[in-house]
């Protein structure tokens, strides 16, 4: 979602968590990496990971699909200012945002985000966005089921095209 600021227009991800999860994130720089597939209709598998005083790891799947305005304005953002903003809601009453944390994107994560959004505007596919979806979303219970250390890993922590 684009949230309006003095700076213009900002790329947030909003998420829901039980408080007690909320109160253990540590303030330090979430995890975070992209999967975008192009066929059969241009997608972006967004995901952030957040680590927990426990050792716990919790990650937080978004799907942006790269046919939609409102999808592409939040990549935009995110390319032009090199981050995003991760607001974490309380899942109880009252559900309000209880933490807001900066994540910052590497010079070669906005250039593959960049290229991607390219991609997307060439293709020709006028094709349900439905299917695409359903492919990253088995990648991301591959993903979800992989140990931490391969999603903190270097060489994952960057763009990934399937």
């Amino acid at each position: 979602k684009i949230l309006p600021s003095k700076l213009g227009g900002l790329a947030t991800l909003w998420a829901m968590l039980p408080n007690h999860q909320i109160q253990r994130h540590p303030h330090h720089q979430p995890y975070k990496r992209f999967l975008f597939i192009e066929l059969p209709s241009p997608m972006l598998l967004w995901m952030t990971g957040i680590h927990t005083k426990d050792k716990c790891f919790q990650l937080l799947p978004c799907y942006l699909d790269l046919q939609d305005p409102k999808s592409r304005e939040i990549l935009v953002r995110m390319t032009q200012t090199g981050y995003y903003r991760l607001l974490l809601f309380s899942t109880e009453t009252p559900q309000k945002c209880t933490q807001v944390m900066t994540t910052t994107l590497d010079p070669q994560q906005c250039q593959m985000l960049h290229e991607w959004l390219e991609a997307s505007q060439i293709s020709e596919t006028k094709a349900q966005s439905g299917v695409s979806k359903f492919l990253l979303k088995n990648e991301f219970e591959k993903i979800k089921s992989q140990p931490l250390e391969k999603f903190d890993s270097d060489n994952l922590n960057y763009p990934l095209a399937i």
